[in-house]
């Protein structure tokens, strides 16, 4: 089985190529489709989410990300998030599950994560059509900001599948499966292919 790239630190890479297999992941429906079109989101201004001014100490109202990280029908994009503000940002995915949170405390993204992580690997995450995240931003500071800014950018995914204009434009799965073990066991049958597991959506209990 392989994993998506943030299991191994270094610049943003393309999680699978063209042609190739991917397994999407919400919580525990898999669906297998097939790599179509593979292109670059770059670094650039209309992908800058900035929640404006801050009070010290303020948490801002959950910031929906719809207007800049909303994918297409069929679509799905590998993101990264670089702070440039000095501000603290915990990002919450579909069913409002927040990334990187342990069993009590949610671990953040701020500016100085660069410093650990030049190539912003933790806050690697997947966006599959309109199940965009959420932000949380808050000024951990004692003075307030006139800006609170998060820069994305990465990678764009065009999936293939059966559907289309039959179906409203959508993109269906070639094969779903309730579990990993069912999926697992598909790809070492006869007809099965290999796939790269990747994680669009929340995982909660």
């Amino acid at each position: 089985m392989s994993y998506p790239r943030p299991y191994k630190p270094g610049p943003i890479e393309p999680v699978a190529r063209v042609g190739e297999n991917v397994l999407t992941v919400n919580r525990e429906l898999y669906s297998l489709y097939k790599i179509a079109y593979v292109e670059t989101l770059p670094v650039s201004g209309p992908l800058v989410i900035d929640g404006g001014a801050i009070g010290a100490g303020v948490t801002l109202a959950p910031i929906n990300t719809s207007l800049v990280l909303d994918m297409n029908y069929g679509e799905m994009s590998q993101i990264r998030a670089k702070v440039l503000d000095d501000i603290s940002v915990s990002i919450y995915q579909p069913s409002g599950v927040a990334r990187h949170n342990l069993k009590t405390p949610v671990a953040t993204i701020n500016a100085f994560t660069a410093l650990y992580f030049p190539d912003d690997e933790p806050s690697e995450l997947f966006v599959y059509e309109d199940q965009r995240p959420v932000l949380l931003i808050r000024n951990p500071r004692t003075v307030a900001l006139v800006m609170s800014r998060v820069m994305f950018y990465g990678i764009r995914y065009a999936l293939s599948g059966p559907g289309g204009s039959s179906t409203g434009g959508h993109i269906l799965p070639f094969k779903t499966f309730p579990n990993i073990a069912d999926a697992e066991h598909w790809k070492r049958s006869p007809e099965g292919e290999p796939y790269t597991v990747i994680p669009v959506g929340a995982w909660g209990r």
